[in-house]
């Protein structure tokens, strides 16, 4: 072997000699890798252990927090169900979040149809203002308050008042729109029948007096013209001017009565009748003059009871009364409905225009309808037509249906109008039941 071999041969040897040096100094390492990754998981055992007492409470604590959140929004939302008013939540956007039960029946909306939608474009009314938002929040929080009609299931009208404020977080964060939705529609006809006895009994009062200085004169013209009629022949021109006198003299004390009759209504005598028979009676005795007119009177009488307290020849009077308004609100002919039905009235405020019916929660009364299909009537006139001398036509007293509206109050019961412009006129009378069903 050559030197040149045995060089080459001792180089080898010794590149093996440290790659064996080599791959046992990184066996040790890895043994000390190994041996502490072990002490490691030694370590985090003894860790885990230790802090799995504290892991388990933290679950349960979780687990109770998550149950007392669930029954936490449980109870609000019962609460929300339960108030007496509606409750409209919405984003800062104004589209519905929450509309609870009250909201529900106060709108006859679902609340499927409502969350999703923006509120101003559900009521067709600008409940939030339709400003920017910066301009909108800055509008609610100055107190924002509305007025306003909403028309329910297309047909009746209901007046709410909607009070909105701002929802926010701990950390003084805007969230949301409240809205607090008001059926105020028996409040404003309260407010409306108040302002109209005050006023009926200033007018009242006048009137007595106007109507008693005008009967003397009356009767000194009525008795000159019958002396006048003894001096004139029959078929003269003098006797048909004292006649045509004596049909006004007549025609004005006919007035002056109704006057009196309304200013101070004399007692009546109240008996146990029954509405059905009277309708009956008033359907056959109008038909006649109905079919003339090309009215045709539909009759349904559904109510369970019938009987109340009340004076017959005065409730006749009063079905006169509307069926004559019925009639000229259908100059060209029409449909009259005439219907009936019995339920238990608990809204307070509508127990609260029942005559003596203010210390009750609830009482059974029977509600009859006169519906035409007549020109109907503008919000102006409506408001104005149970006043004295206030008449649309031009021979009309103005006191028929004041003195309807007075009979009704003297029967301890109620006479509300709901009319739209072409599209008819419904009258409706609430009567307590003289006897509740067992």
């Amino acid at each position: 072997m050559t030197a040149k071999q045995k060089k080459a041969t001792q180089s080898d040897s010794d590149s093996f000699v440290q790659q064996i040096s080599n791959l046992k100094n990184e066996l040790i390492l890895e043994k000390e890798l190994v041996k502490k990754l072990k002490q490691t998981q030694e370590d985090w055992g003894d860790l885990i252990e230790k802090v799995q007492p504290t892991i388990q409470a933290l679950s349960e604590k979780i687990k109770e927090l998550k149950i007392n959140l669930h029954l936490k929004n449980q109870e609000l939302n019962n609460v929300l169900q339960s108030l007496s008013h509606g409750l409209i939540v919405t984003d800062l956007k104004g589209s519905i979040q929450t509309f609870n039960r009250a909201a529900v029946s106060i709108t006859g909306i679902t609340k499927e149809n409502a969350i999703g939608n923006h509120i101003n474009e559900l009521f067709n009314f600008a409940v939030i203002p339709e400003e920017s938002e910066n301009k909108r929040i800055e509008t609610i929080e100055n107190q924002y308050q509305q007025q306003f009609v909403f028309l329910l299931n297309q047909k009746e009208e209901k007046s709410l008042k909607s009070t909105t404020t701002l929802m926010r977080s701990d950390d003084d964060e805007l969230q949301g729109i409240i809205v607090n939705l008001v059926d105020i529609t028996q409040l404003k006809r309260l407010e409306e029948e108040a302002e109209r006895k005050n006023r009926l009994t200033a007018m009242g009062e006048i009137a007595m007096q106007v109507a008693h200085e005008l009967r003397n004169p009356l009767g000194s013209i009525e008795l000159f013209v019958s002396m006048m009629k003894m001096d004139l022949a029959a078929e003269s021109e003098e006797m048909s001017l004292a006649l045509h006198i004596n049909s006004a003299a007549r025609s004005m004390n006919h007035i002056i009565s109704n006057l009196l009759e309304y200013t101070k209504p004399r007692p009546i005598v109240l008996d146990d009748i029954g509405l059905h028979d009277m309708l009956d009676e008033f359907v056959e005795f109008s038909e006649f003059s109905a079919q003339q007119l090309n009215i045709n009177i539909i009759s349904k009488l559904g109510a369970k009871t019938d009987i109340v307290l009340g004076n017959k020849e005065l409730l006749k009077q009063v079905f006169h009364n509307l069926f004559v308004n019925a009639c000229q609100a259908m100059p060209e002919g029409g449909e009259l409905t005439v219907t009936t039905n019995s339920y238990v009235e608990k809204d307070p405020l509508v127990l609260q225009r029942l005559n003596n019916q203010i210390e009750k929660t609830s009482i059974p009364v029977i509600k009859v309808e006169f519906k035409d299909s007549g020109k109907g009537m503008t919000e102006e006139i409506k408001k104005k037509i149970f006043d004295p001398f206030y008449t649309t036509r031009e021979q009309g007293t103005g006191l028929g249906l004041s003195i309807v509206h007075n009979t009704m109050a003297s029967h301890g019961g109620t006479i509300t109008v709901q009319s739209k412009v072409d599209k008819g006129t419904e009258m409706t009378l609430v009567f307590p039941q003289r006897y509740s069903q067992s």
